[in-house]
């Protein structure tokens, strides 16, 4: 184990909660006086960009989870069985709306709309998405394929609600979210967005189509989110080049999707390398957030000389560490800081606590929260995910939120890793 290398508390990268609380003010005054006043002689303004595109897969979640024992190969265990709509993509769009909506409540401002670009089979799963969609907002994004099965994951839980296998049929979403399907959203995306967020469920040129989009209007943010070790290199074969992470803003992958990514950009560094340029280990297991980054500092550093302006390595119980280069790109003095996870009142299951800390987060990065407050609010919701059955965040008070989020922020320390890199 190595020691905990932290200097306590990490103002700078923090910011500062009065800062918050005076920001939320100013938009609920802004807010009432624009809804109060007469006419102003101002000129119109554009409006602001509020909109969050989420590219990704809808995908039928069914868990299986053992209550006594452990599961077995060759054998049946006793557990229970589950289903219901899920997915990365409709995960983090289903959060977006739900974080927006309960900060809409507290404050009495709206956040923006969000945008769901995805794609379903012709059968009953499929008509569930739409509907469920549809029951808040417009559906119209979420491609209908004929003859087609929507995607289905079947994920074997132990008794502590942790994955032990999954196995994914989502072929549709390759299929059905095309070039063309996302170049249909350039409108939103060109004149209402400030956030695309993209799952690696997509097909390598739907990637392709996205990151071109976004590289045209740099000020839509994008946030790469692998999904699982084989599909996290997808937007290198997508761009390709020196820098094929230049038009994301923040990627979220853990330590096993990070080494994989990583080497795949080192493998584009040096061709005919070996595969694993740097060892993969499939079981990542660390001690401490110092740990995690000793251990994977050459890999963030990889991906952050790739293009990418900001990892997030996320470690589960440990909370995640943000990286960022300086603001002239030079890595050697990039900056880590550890945001550890909120308490859990009651674990119920881990299914879909990422896919909250990504939602939360880009709704508050999207509505000018800084990086760092954003992310502990996203880990805030990620706890409170885990006290829920389902993979979608239920309905969210925004008091929780802040209060557990506060918390995070208190506890944030920067981090230093062991080797310079």
């Amino acid at each position: 184990m190595t020691s905990d290398r932290r200097r306590a508390p990490a103002d700078a990268a923090m910011g500062d909660d009065a800062a918050d609380d005076a920001r939320r003010a100013a938009q609920r005054v802004a807010h009432l006086a624009a809804t109060t006043s007469a006419a102003s002689a101002a000129p119109a303004r554009a409006p602001a960009r509020r909109t969050v595109v989420v590219f990704g897969g809808c995908v039928m979640d069914v868990h299986a989870r053992a209550t006594r024992n452990a599961p077995r190969a060759g054998t049946t265990t006793i557990g229970t069985v589950s289903g219901g709509c899920g997915g990365v993509g409709y995960n983090i769009a289903h959060g977006l709306r739900a974080v927006r909506r309960a900060y809409a409540r507290e404050d009495g401002v709206s956040d923006g709309d969000v945008c769901f670009v995805s794609a379903v089979g012709d059968d009953a799963s499929g008509a569930a998405f739409v509907d469920a969609w549809a029951n808040d907002g417009d559906s119209s994004s979420i491609v209908v394929v004929r003859d087609a099965r929507t995607a289905t994951v079947v994920c074997v839980l132990d008794d502590g609600g942790e994955i032990v296998s999954a196995v994914a049929d989502v072929d549709v979403v390759e299929r059905g979210v095309t070039p063309d399907v996302v170049r249909a959203s350039a409108d939103v995306v060109e004149k209402r967005a400030s956030f695309v967020v993209v799952d690696a469920n997509l097909s390598v040129d739907a990637i392709r189509a996205v990151c071109e989009m976004c590289s045209r209007h740099h000020e839509v943010k994008m946030w790469y989110e692998p999904v699982s070790v084989e599909k996290a290199v997808r937007i290198v074969d997508a761009v390709g080049g020196a820098r094929p992470m230049s038009s994301v803003e923040i990627a979220s992958p853990n330590a096993a999707e990070l080494r994989e990514l990583a080497n795949a950009i080192r493998r584009t560094w040096a061709k005919g390398s070996p595969m694993s340029p740097c060892p993969f280990n499939p079981s990542f297991e660390f001690e401490s957030a110092s740990e995690a980054l000793d251990a994977m500092a050459s890999d963030v550093s990889t991906v952050l000389a790739a293009g990418c302006a900001c990892v997030v390595l996320t470690l589960g119980a440990l909370g995640c560490v943000v990286s960022r280069a300086s603001p002239d790109g030079n890595i050697s003095l990039a900056t880590h800081v550890h945001i550890p996870a909120a308490p859990v009142r009651e674990i119920v299951s881990l299914i879909g606590a990422g896919d909250a800390l990504v939602a939360a987060s880009v709704a508050a990065l999207a509505s000018g929260v800084a990086l760092v407050p954003a992310l502990a609010r996203g880990v805030a919701c990620a706890a409170i995910a885990c006290e829920h059955p389902a993979a979608t965040l239920p309905p969210l008070d925004a008091r929780d939120i802040t209060a557990r989020a506060r918390v995070v922020r208190a506890a944030c320390a920067t981090l230093t890793p062991a080797v310079p890199q």
